[in-house]
């Protein structure tokens, strides 16, 4: 009788440790594009942007982000009909700079194309080349900008001022948990030397002087592609919605803020969407 009555106490024990975790998981979903090349040479494009807003918003994500190299070429009539092209998404989304999108030599300076793009998009209001956003209580999203200012270069660099701003911000908001979206990646999908970051010894040390930053997003390399280092951070690597098949990522979040230590205890779920 005793042992029946240990049974039943463990499995209850069981149980509600069980409804606790339950309780206490929460979840973050977001959408991200990345090289979509858009050019009004290209009528396609049109089509496949619009079956992606429709994608995307049947799938009801919190946000979604397009990491860059929006348009094909650094061209003011090309920004304006990719933002027309996106705006029915009617959900929050943010836009990361890639290498082709705005660079002053060959296309627009970078304050044109952030004017064009706040003009549609008011979630980008103060239409500065990095920022952060909050999508709940818990998370921060940082999107940096690591292209240059004056020439299209595939080589990506984040500035020192911007590492500076991540350093106090990664402070700040100590207590809450970080995802970077920029284009061009950290840790690359593949090794390749004329698309590779350069002088990121400034950056890794900020990385690892914090342990709040989950995940680095980024595109760039047309590949999709997920890689954990040694300190947990997930980082993810987007396919080119350019590229047949037209996909993107939607990726999921699963995590208990009173009971983190590290990036390896959030739950990471990429999944690749065809449009």
């Amino acid at each position: 009788m005793h042992k029946k009555i240990i049974t039943v106490i463990f499995i209850l024990c069981i149980a509600f440790l069980n409804v606790n975790n339950i309780v206490f998981a929460k979840e973050l979903t977001f959408a991200q594009v990345s090289d979509v090349h858009y050019s009004l040479d290209e009528n396609y494009m049109d089509k496949y942007l619009y079956f992606l807003a429709s994608s995307i918003r049947k799938k009801n994500p919190d946000f979604a982000i397009f990491l860059g190299d929006n348009v094909d070429k650094s061209r003011e009539e090309d920004v304006i009909g990719f933002m027309q092209s996106i705006h029915s998404l009617k959900l929050p989304y943010y836009l990361v700079l890639g290498n082709n999108d705005a660079h002053r030599l060959s296309g627009l300076e970078k304050e044109i194309y952030l004017d064009i793009v706040t003009t549609f998009n008011r979630n980008q209001d103060e239409g500065k080349n990095y920022y952060y956003f909050r999508p709940n209580g818990d998370f921060v999203c940082v999107v940096l900008d690591a292209t240059p200012d004056f020439a299209q270069s595939k080589h990506g660099k984040i500035s020192d001022e911007q590492i500076q701003w991540l350093d106090n911000l990664l402070t700040k908001y100590s207590k809450k948990l970080f995802i970077i979206f920029q284009h061009c990646p950290l840790v690359p999908p593949r090794l390749e030397y004329q698309l590779s970051m350069l002088d990121t010894e400034k950056y890794q040390s900020i990385l690892k002087k914090h342990s709040n930053v989950v995940i680095i997003s980024s595109g760039h390399y047309h590949q999709d592609a997920v890689i954990e280092d040694e300190n947990g951070i997930r980082h993810i690597s987007a396919p080119a919605f350019k590229d047949m098949p037209h996909s993107y990522q939607l990726i999921k979040i699963i995590y208990d803020e009173n009971n983190y230590k590290s990036p390896k205890d959030i739950q990471v779920i990429v999944n690749k969407i065809k449009v």
